[in-house]
């Protein structure tokens, strides 16, 4: 694995890291403020089923003890019917019962419905006094003045409820009834009241009704409102509550002007703090419609959520502290890989230099001891050829084979001394002449100069140098050096490949590109392709790329080899561009 790609791998790591980090930062925000608002949810309806108890609760008992008084007061007009069947029943007799329970009020009818007993005399409460009737009730309605005789009748007011007195009057008198009982029922002098009714032996009615303020004043202290405004003073996360039903509205808190059109859930700020609202109905007895708004302060989810948001905001720079780490670590670890391949490179190079270098003297060494014997075997063919040839006749066969022996003397001589000559121009490091060059110029002319060769084994060779500019090179040299990687280039690819080379200017120097389509050089040759008499061909010399390496170490600058066996080579020279890193 290269150190980019282990660099890439590290990033991409800390990043899946951090943002896993993040996730669970996140999700444990929304799962815990999920978690708060389920528990207002849930502590509103415990209120909301805790309010509609205690509302069925204050109207079940109300209602019983309704019943109760209203039995009581049956109790009380049967008897005083008995007293009127034993014709007892008289004014004195029903002044000395309201005397005896002063809460009651007694009124006799007549079969017309015309009152019998004496008028009430109005008390100091404004009510009329004697705890008796008042006119204001005939057969034409309720509330009317006009009797059936079309005078003012003396009967019992209309009410102010249909479970009123006159109510009960008129189901005995129109009705038939033979007792009648209401519940408690709002008077028209304020209070609640409850009446019970009978039917007399001899025709008309007698009813009974008592104040039952004082049931209100009782059931008070356990009331709905006691307890609402109970819940809402006692708890601090309650900002407000609100029950809404057909008799009229109890209210507690900091209660918003507005109000919700339908039930449901919503967030809205009072006094500048958050609160969750909830509406919703309350099931009451007898269908009766009902609704509880109940406003929960957010004040601990808010807090909880600034925590949350602080521990994300903590997470995400821990996160980024641990991205920016790998990315610092992919840094070091991509220049330490630079760094290290530029190193094992100049290593290479200088044992590589080491060996050329060692070559070259041995070179040099072999070279003068081999040339002076081989001057001597030259020179000694020579004289043969001259003294012994000509003395033997032309005709013999001792003739012809003395002529072989002398070609082929000569001729291993001069292969011996171009062998001889090629160590001596390896020794001697190259005498550089660097000028101003177009490079662009100069590697156009090298492509053209192999272009034939390239067409010929039908390979395909493109130059591309229109931004390399100017060189300061040795121009015959790197000509050299740039015509020996082109024609190897060539030679290694197959029919049908391509050589492309290239020339541009890169930092502070050029860059030439010899690349090719060929067969590539095994792992095992690559540290050894500059040596000197190392070749992979069959009539390769192995002297081309050690003098094209020798020439562009000369220039000040490096040659490097990127191949791949089936995937081809790259050869890429790097020289400086200025005439000072040339040496001559």
């Amino acid at each position: 694995m290269t150190s980019a790609r282990r660099s890439a791998l590290l990033v991409l790591a800390a990043t899946a890291v951090a943002l896993s980090l993040v996730g669970l930062v996140v999700l444990d925000y929304r799962a815990t403020r999920g978690e708060l608002v389920g528990l207002l949810r849930e502590q509103a309806h415990a209120l909301r089923e805790s309010v509609a108890a205690a509302a069925r609760s204050n109207r079940a008992a109300s209602a019983f003890a309704a019943a109760q008084l209203g039995e009581r007061l049956l109790d009380r007009a049967q008897a005083l019917a008995d007293l009127d069947r034993e014709g007892k029943l008289t004014p004195a007799a029903v002044r000395e019962v309201s005397r005896r329970e002063p809460l009651l009020r007694i009124a006799l009818f007549g079969p017309d419905g015309s009152r019998e007993d004496p008028p009430p005399v109005p008390g100091p409460d404004g009510e009329p006094g004697g705890r008796g009737p008042r006119p204001g009730w005939a057969r034409s309605g309720a509330g009317s003045t006009e009797g059936p005789r079309g005078g003012a009748g003396r009967g019992w007011g209309g009410g102010r409820a249909s479970g009123g007195g006159g109510a009960v009057l008129r189901r005995i008198l129109q009705d038939g009834e033979a007792e009648v009982v209401t519940g408690a029922h709002a008077s028209r002098w304020g209070g609640e009241r409850v009446a019970a009714g009978v039917k007399r032996p001899r025709g008309g009615a007698i009813v009974v009704t008592v104040d039952a303020t004082e049931i209100s004043a009782l059931e008070k202290p356990a009331s709905l409102e006691s307890l609402l405004q109970e819940i809402t003073t006692g708890s601090p996360e309650i900002a407000y509550t609100v029950f809404e039903h057909a008799d009229g509205r109890i209210a507690f808190g900091d209660v918003p002007a507005d109000a919700p059109a339908a039930p449901g859930e919503r967030s809205i700020s009072v006094k500048g703090r958050p609160v969750l609202e909830f509406a919703s109905g309350v099931p009451l007895a007898g269908a009766e419609p009902a609704r509880l708004r109940l406003g929960l302060r957010l004040d601990n989810v808010r807090r909880v959520e600034e925590r949350m948001l602080s521990r994300l905001v903590t997470t995400v720079a821990a996160a980024g502290v641990l991205v920016a780490l790998a990315f610092g670590l992919a840094g070091l670890r991509r220049r330490y890989g630079v760094l290290s391949e530029k190193h094992a490179r100049a290593e290479e190079a200088l044992r590589r230099r080491d060996r050329l270098a060692a070559m070259g003297e041995l070179a040099s060494t072999v070279a003068h001891e081999v040339r002076n014997p081989l001057n001597a075997v030259g020179m000694t063919a020579q004289r043969l050829r001259r003294e012994f040839l000509g003395a033997t006749p032309a005709a013999g066969a001792e003739r012809a084979e003395l002529e072989e022996l002398l070609s082929v003397m000569a001729s291993e001589t001069q292969r011996i001394d171009r062998i001889v000559q090629q160590f001596l121009e390896y020794a001697r490091p190259p005498r550089l002449a660097p000028e101003p060059v177009d490079l662009g110029a100069l590697v156009g002319d090298v492509a053209g100069r192999a272009r034939a060769l390239a067409e010929a084994r039908g390979v395909r060779l493109d130059a591309e140098a229109s931004e390399a500019g100017t060189a300061v090179v040795d121009p015959s040299q790197l000509r050299q050096a740039l015509d020996n990687l082109v024609r190897n280039a060539v030679e290694a690819t197959p029919q049908g490949g391509r050589v492309s080379l290239a020339a541009r200017r890169e930092g502070g120097g050029h860059v030439v590109e010899v690349r090719d389509t060929g067969r590539g050089v095994e792992p095992d040759h690559l540290p050894r392709i500059f040596d000197l008499y190392f070749t992979t061909k069959a009539d390769g010399t192995g002297v081309g790329l050690a003098v094209t390496q020798q020439i562009v170490t000369a220039h000040g600058g490096t040659i490097e080899v990127d191949s791949r066996p089936g995937a081809g080579t790259t050869m890429t020279v790097r020289l400086p561009v200025g005439e000072e890193r040339a040496r001559g």
